[in-house]
């Protein structure tokens, strides 16, 4: 039986991670498809307007860029820190790219996307750097660990 369950919670992973990589290529599309827009209205701006709200106009165009360029920088980094993640080592205690399930739900320690549904059930997907995940780091089953005045009792990590 303890088989059994130990291969569908491994399962389970597989399902949670390849639905974080749905979420982070997602989130990346929409900022390349945000920054091509305001670079193509700005290329537009350019073309039909003049004087002082041109140059207003302009410098919001690229403080919009800016902005939305930095978002993509720090979301494909944050996705080739996920990438290198192993998610099919097993270990004696819970570490980045843990699977955990605790008496207050599912967290994947992996980086920071938050609260999704997969097969019905609510994971956690938080960073390694999360306050959270820097108490949860190094617990083994059965362990317990209070935090903001909640007590979590580790079941299962995988």
């Amino acid at each position: 039986m303890r088989v059994i369950f130990v291969a569908m919670s491994l399962q389970f992973k597989t399902t949670i991670v390849t639905a974080c990589n749905k979420v982070l290529d997602a989130k990346i599309k929409f900022l390349n498809d945000a920054l091509q827009e305001v670079t193509d209205a700005g290329n537009n701006e350019t073309k039909s307007t003049a004087g002082d709200k041109h140059e207003t106009v302009r410098a919001m165009m690229q403080l919009e860029q800016e902005k939305l360029g930095n978002q993509l920088v720090d979301l494909e980094s944050q996705k080739i820190d996920f990438d290198k993640i192993d998610f099919s080592i097993s270990h004696t205690s819970v570490t980045n790219g843990s699977l955990i399930e605790t008496n207050k739900g599912f967290f994947l320690i992996a980086t920071a996307i938050g609260k999704l549904e997969v097969d019905q059930t609510t994971v956690f997907v938080i960073s390694k750097k999360s306050p959270l995940a820097l108490v949860l780091i190094g617990l083994k089953n059965n362990d317990t660990v209070d935090f903001n005045g909640m007590t979590y009792l580790i079941k299962n990590h995988w």
